[in-house]
């Protein structure tokens, strides 16, 4: 009889219903999931891109004659355009003074006139 009693519990128990509380941590571990692959990826793309650009830069470097120290003097340059020294592309828009037309900031010229824009003081 206990048994019978046993495998009536276990239907019960499998047979309860979904509740909101249960697909909404279903829906939360989907989401988990689905942002640890996306992070893989991301970290799998940032090794690729920086193997990548040390094999760019030793090409440039030997070929063109050039040193580390001016690969650090243009990325300070290239980092100064949007106003601020923190170690990245801003993204930010620049008005050109010459057509007042709107620019991004990763550009050294306006892409409409040409014009060169003013370039960062260095310290």
């Amino acid at each position: 009889m206990s048994g019978l009693w046993l495998g009536g519990l276990g239907g019960l128990h499998t047979a309860r219903p979904n509740t909101a509380a249960t697909t909404a941590a279903r829906n939360a571990e989907s989401r988990v999931l689905s942002a640890q692959e996306d992070l893989r990826e991301l970290r799998h793309q940032v090794e690729r891109l920086t193997l990548l650009n040390q094999a760019m830069w030793e090409l440039i470097r030997e070929r063109a004659g050039l040193t580390d120290a001016d690969l650090e003097r243009m990325a300070r340059e290239v980092d100064l355009r949007d106003g601020q020294e923190d170690g990245k592309m801003g993204g930010g828009a620049v008005a050109c003074p010459t057509c007042h037309r709107v620019s991004n900031s990763r550009h050294y010229k306006c892409l409409y006139c040409g014009e060169l824009f003013e370039k960062p003081v260095f310290g």
